[in-house]
């Protein structure tokens, strides 16, 4: 054991939901983590987090959490008679974990529990050890029972999943997190992916921010709105690869056959809208505007409507100069809820223009 610490890089979306589920955990027990691109953890943080997992689900989620035997989760992750051994010896054994030249993870770069250690906590097993141990180093049922069958049906392969691969114990470990990164919305829970952990945190947290305004928001308002406001809170640039990587899981359950079953399915915004949403400037002219109908022209990618906006804006400016009422029948209320408001609409007549200009320029019309 060579390190006090232990760097997590970003991989498949469910090792990532893993991740993000631990820092979830880590954070509400105020247990310090380093972030940026990557993540890194102390070793004592893997043996608190267990303890963490089940004080997060009470006091949080008012709900009692286990993974051994037939739970809701992670159906016989363990064996009820293996729980007391996994929190006493499994888990301390796996702070110690290190890369092993002679073995192979699929989604990391392999943190496996030196064989000293196993040999040591083998005594301390009731049952088939090495049976206990090769659940612990393949993907397979206990880790992904809840997601449904559709898991390995991904847009492209550096997301790719594949539940015959080895995993490290580490990885393993980390599985069990993942269903804390997922967000409750109006059409399934969420959980916004991307190939960098401080990114992939960042989007999570303000899709829970602009959930608290209204949860009936649609997937697509959801994640657009957390790009945005990346954009204007952290004003970075994200290199092109990145953007195109950003994509939001989505976990639905539906019926069929007289059963409720788990269906995994993928979203992402047109890779124009990415990088409109992306960019400081237009996104501060976005919020600026405050106006979610002219947020929803931009997500549908309609911006020529911009402009007939404005042209509505600048008509409906004359009116309440001329002292005229505007009728909730005019045009200019498809676009404007605030569309009484002279003061507000000289303001807009001047930043419409500058936006419609800057999202031609960005896109290279």
């Amino acid at each position: 054991m060579s390190e006090n610490k232990i760097t997590l890089y970003p991989s498949n979306w469910l090792y990532n939901a893993g991740v993000v589920g631990l820092l979830k955990v880590l954070e509400y027990n105020k247990i310090n983590f380093e972030i940026n691109e990557r993540v890194s953890i102390n070793r004592a943080a893997i043996k608190e987090s267990y303890e963490g997992i089940l004080s997060y689900h009470k006091e949080v989620l008012k709900e009692k959490f286990y993974i051994w035997g037939k739970n809701k989760r992670y159906p016989n992750y363990i064996q009820q008679k293996q729980k007391d051994f996994f929190k006493n010896h499994y888990i301390e054994a796996l702070q110690k974990v290190e890369k092993n030249g002679n073995k192979k993870c699929s989604w990391c770069e392999g943190y496996f529990i030196p064989s000293e250690e196993i040999k040591n906590i083998e005594n301390k097993f009731n049952g088939n050890f090495s049976a206990f141990m090769e659940q612990r180093e393949k993907f397979q049922g206990i880790h992904f029972a809840g997601l449904g069958a559709a898991i390995t049906k991904v847009p492209n392969s550096f997301w790719n999943l594949n539940f015959s691969l080895p995993i490290c114990h580490l990885c393993s470990y980390l599985i069990i997190f993942n269903h804390l990164a997922f967000i409750p919305t109006s059409e399934g829970e969420i959980f916004i992916n991307a190939p960098d952990f401080e990114l992939i945190w960042d989007l999570n947290k303000f899709a829970e921010e602009i959930l608290q305004k209204s949860k009936e928001y649609e997937i697509r308002k959801i994640f657009g709105s957390s790009l945005l406001q990346w954009a204007i809170k952290r004003r970075a640039l994200l290199g092109a690869w990145t953007m195109m990587n950003i994509e939001v899981i989505i976990k639905r359950k539906i019926k069929s056959n007289n059963k409720i079953e788990n269906i995994i399915n993928y979203f992402d915004l047109p890779e124009k809208i990415t990088i409109i949403l992306l960019d400081y400037e237009i996104a501060d002219l976005i919020e600026r505007i405050g106006e979610e109908r002219i947020f929803d022209l931009i997500l549908a990618g309609k911006f020529s409507e911009i402009e007939k906006a404005n042209y509505l804006v600048l008509k409906t400016i004359l009116k309440l100069k001329n002292k005229e009422k505007i009728s909730q029948n005019d045009p200019i209320t498809k676009y404007f809820r605030n569309y009484n408001n002279l003061n507000y609409l000289q303001k807009i007549s001047l930043i419409l223009p500058e936006l419609y200009i800057k999202i031609l320029e960005k896109i290279g019309r």
